[in-house]
């Protein structure tokens, strides 16, 4: 298998997953009252988009692996903080007792 399928499958996988983040926080939002933090994940899914699209063959730039990879950390990182505020509760809870 080639790296550049498995990281492809990969951005695109984690995308889903975000997505479906993004449509629990929403929700999750909503009744709890909470901002609009949810926007977040959807740019985090912009980003790790954008990095498995620089890292085909049609972009001419030097090194497109690390900056697919960059956009790709960029991505997760806006997805976690957008966890961190939405479900950062459930730690609480969890150490709490």
């Amino acid at each position: 298998m080639s790296w550049e399928l498995l990281d492809t499958t990969s951005f695109f996988l984690f995308t889903l997953i975000f997505y479906f983040l993004g449509v629990l926080s929403k929700r999750l939002g909503e009744v709890m009252g909470m901002k609009k933090y949810y926007y977040m994940y959807y740019l985090g899914m912009a980003l790790m988009l954008s990095g498995s699209v620089v890292m085909t063959p049609f972009f001419n730039i030097e090194n497109p692996r690390l900056y697919g990879y960059a956009l790709f950390a960029l991505g997760l990182t806006a997805g976690l903080i957008a966890s961190i505020k939405y479900w950062g509760w459930l730690f609480k809870e969890l150490f709490k007792g």
